[in-house]
């Protein structure tokens, strides 16, 4: 398999050190910044696998530099950051982060975040590979589970990669209802740990992405007390190529 590559993103050199360390020492190639514009220029050179990126950075602020890698770029982003507030959490997934860890963290609980978000892509081909079509036509969505590529009315929308591995879990598997910690393992790779508001603001962003009227969705629809489900149109079908 070939060697990975993490971009870190830490303006405090003993934590920078520590994930060096701790990447280093599980196989991954591990490229380093201190700052949001050494990041940029690193990220668009090197093409990372998965970005580790602080929120507070001196210059553009995690935040800003996330926004700016989503603009072109569907790479993993875990946000660490000493801002425990939910809001700051919330605001970071809303602008396409996959994960937000909070200082001080396990790094051992990191190495397996990372792992985690590294094995979506391996995964993806077993699910095709076991049968799961490669093209879903639902209505006016159309879903390209090779090129992840997603269009609604004939348009491309941008995806992150854990919205783009969402939405095609869930509608590859019409009508059946998951609950926030079985998505959670399947979309993460891990346990919640009773984490239902990351599944929850995914739902949300899908939902402005994709839907007609996210307020009155039609694909993905809420099980009350459960978790989710996708419905598919009596005009839907699948491919496979």
């Amino acid at each position: 398999m070939t060697e990975q590559t993490v971009l870190v993103v830490e303006d405090d050199p003993e934590i920078r050190e520590v994930i060096r360390l701790y990447l280093e020492k599980n196989n991954y190639r591990v490229l380093l910044a201190t700052s949001g514009e050494e990041a940029l220029k690193i990220a668009e050179a090197e093409r990372p696998d998965l970005a580790i990126l602080d929120v507070l950075l001196p210059g553009r602020s995690g935040f800003e530099v996330c926004r700016e890698l989503r603009a072109v770029s569907p790479v993993p982003i875990l946000f660490l950051s000493c801002k425990k507030d939910e809001a700051d959490k919330i605001a970071g997934l809303n602008l396409g982060g996959d994960d937000y860890i909070t200082k001080p963290f396990s790094p051992n609980e990191l190495m397996a975040r990372v792992r985690a978000h590294l094995r979506r892509p391996h995964l993806a081909a077993a699910d095709q590979a076991g049968g799961q079509p490669d093209k879903l036509v639902v209505g006016n969505l159309r879903i390209d589970r090779l090129s992840r590529v997603v269009r609604v009315n004939g348009q491309e929308v941008t995806l992150s990669r854990k919205e783009f591995d969402l939405l095609s879990f869930l509608a590859s598997r019409p009508e059946q209802t998951f609950s926030h910690e079985q998505l959670f393992r399947e979309i993460w790779g891990q346990e919640s740990f009773n984490d239902t508001r990351t599944i929850i603001v995914h739902v949300s962003n899908l939902r402005k992405k994709i839907e007609p009227d996210p307020s009155n969705p039609k694909y993905i629809i809420n099980v009350h007390g459960v978790g989710y489900k996708f419905i598919a149109s009596s005009t839907s079908h699948a491919l496979k190529l």
